[in-house]
């Protein structure tokens, strides 16, 4: 079974589904930054997102991660985002999979009538959760780079639970492993 599959079938086919927390009954929903200026508030997200997903990734040597990325018919029509996951390790050269879907909240209008998702799905080694988490966390943030503006996804697929790191404010945390997630937030209720 291909990436793709395992992400569709382990999450009933509502991974990608925006907002992901209200879309996925039973999800938990981490509050991330704190006061501050910009530099502050981007450290300690990225900071307590690491603390969390390193207790779910916790014994993992490869992780799944999948950028989401906007753009046109064509791949390479989102060459300025794909540079920056590059430089971050987050699109390696072989051993990816990719998939594009139309957004159905587009249909109609003509100014996406050529607009896609694209989907970039990979396994890596644990320690690119610290490259993943800053990509996600960076993207309100133009001052920090690399931040490619993609949506990244980090999946424990063994332990059928996702992350969606979607700014530096939150994270989503989903999953039909109910105890897992009870667990995470009996030991991170403060977040």
């Amino acid at each position: 079974m291909n990436i793709r599959e395992q992400i569709e079938n382990t999450f009933d086919g509502k991974a990608f589904k925006r907002p992901l927390f209200y879309n996925y009954e039973g999800g938990l929903r981490f509050e991330l930054s704190e006061g501050g200026n910009y530099l502050n508030k981007f450290l300690t997200a990225h900071r307590k997102a690491m603390e969390v997903c390193s207790q779910i990734f916790s014994g993992c040597e490869d992780i799944t991660i999948c950028a989401r990325v906007y753009g046109g018919k064509r791949l390479l029509s989102s060459l300025s985002t794909l540079r920056p996951l590059r430089e971050a390790g987050l699109y390696p050269i072989s051993g990816k999979e990719h998939w594009t879907e139309f957004d159905e909240e587009w249909l109609g209008d003509e100014d996406y009538s050529d607009s896609l998702w694209h989907y970039i799905a990979f396994n890596a080694p644990s320690e690119y959760i610290i490259n993943a988490l800053w990509c996600a966390l960076s993207s309100d943030f133009g001052c920090i780079n690399p931040n490619p503006m993609a949506d990244i996804y980090l999946f424990n697929l063994s332990k059928e639970v996702m992350v969606f790191p979607y700014d530096d404010r939150g994270m989503d945390i989903v999953g039909p492993n109910k105890q897992f997630l009870k667990e995470l937030y009996d030991q991170f209720e403060q977040y």
